[in-house]
């Protein structure tokens, strides 16, 4: 019986969060190639709540000590306060310093976070997943209670760093920075179970979310920036002593 609510509770959960960031990620143009990605990230997720409880036997009770300095530092990667703080003053600077680009990047990297944050929450509290360092069931959940023992699912640490990195590597476009910022949220999540605050399943979920959410907000912005900017190209107005003249290119 315990086996079958594994399996039953392994699916709802890969069911949810695909379901979220395929509609997440509804903004971009999807290829066979990306949807492949997305079904591999869904069978991923699949294969991360099927062994959570082996994972979290595998973990000390209340989190490893060995590599604790190194998890203490990490943690800070996935707190929305520090990123939003770090992003404020990135735009701030930028303005001062006369970079709009760095200054609109940045703004873009905020809005991405704040909307996977969102989605990042409502999860948690409709799924009630409790937390590993709470019992050594994978399979108890308690939708809607707002007690943060039953806020598991998905990691919220997990969301902000692949928010971030998926949001960063977007706005530079550089190979090297996509290399460095998702390497950074792989261990960011990874340091989550170990400290076992979270099941495997939920670090995989929140990266899945954090990265879904955060593109289709992007393509957003993108989408909205080329249109005011084809709209400002398009059509001219110019000031006379005596006259406005306003003129449209074809």
């Amino acid at each position: 019986m315990r086996q079958r609510h594994r399996y039953r509770n392994a699916l709802v959960m890969a069911a949810t969060a695909t379901l979220l960031a395929g509609g997440a990620g509804a903004q971009e143009r999807r290829d066979g190639t990306e949807t492949a990605l997305w079904a591999a990230a869904g069978a991923g997720l699949v294969g991360a709540a099927l062994l959570d409880g082996a994972i979290d036997r595998a973990t000390a009770d209340g989190g490893g000590t060995r590599l604790r300095p190194a998890t203490r530092v990490l943690n800070y990667g996935g707190r929305p306060q520090l990123a939003f703080a770090a992003l404020g003053a990135t735009y701030a600077g930028a303005r001062l310093g006369g970079s709009p680009r760095t200054a609109r990047a940045a703004e873009h990297v905020a809005l991405a976070l704040l909307a996977a944050g969102a989605v990042n929450g409502a999860v948690k509290v409709a799924v009630g997943r409790e937390r590993p360092n709470e019992t050594d069931d994978p399979t108890d959940f308690r939708p809607f209670n707002l007690e943060n023992r039953w806020q598991s699912f998905p990691s919220g640490h997990a969301t902000v760093a692949f928010s971030l990195a998926s949001s960063i590597s977007a706005e530079a476009r550089e190979p090297w920075v996509t290399a460095v910022t998702f390497s950074t949220a792989t261990l960011v999540a990874w340091s989550r179970v170990y400290d076992d605050k979270h099941w495997a399943s939920d670090a995989v979920a929140g990266a899945l979310i954090g990265v879904a959410a955060s593109r289709a907000t992007l393509g957003f912005l993108h989408a909205r920036a080329s249109d005011e900017d084809a709209v400002s190209d398009g059509v001219r107005v110019a000031i006379l002593p005596n006259a406005v003249v306003v003129s449209i290119a074809r």
